[in-house]
């Protein structure tokens, strides 16, 4: 999930983490349809391993976010 820390206030800045998220969530599916669900990247360390319908799930999530926030934006702009 997006670490709140970091989040930028304003329509570019959202507009951006969007795009971003909407990239991340297109890498997660093309993976998964390669490898399959319950498949994990091997190449990382053991306890850092999550199979790929869990990564999909989480950048979902994090896409959600994403939209939401900009949604939000859009309706306070002029």
């Amino acid at each position: 999930m997006s670490d709140p820390r970091f989040l930028q206030d304003g329509y570019d800045a959202q507009l951006g983490h969007f795009v971003e998220e909407c990239g991340e969530v297109l890498t997660a599916i093309g993976k998964t349809m390669r490898w399959g669900l319950n498949s994990v990247n091997p190449l990382l360390p053991r306890l850092e391993q999550e199979t790929n319908r869990a990564w999909m799930r989480r950048e979902m999530c994090d896409l959600r976010l994403a939209m939401d926030r900009l949604e939000a934006t859009l309706d306070t702009m002029p």
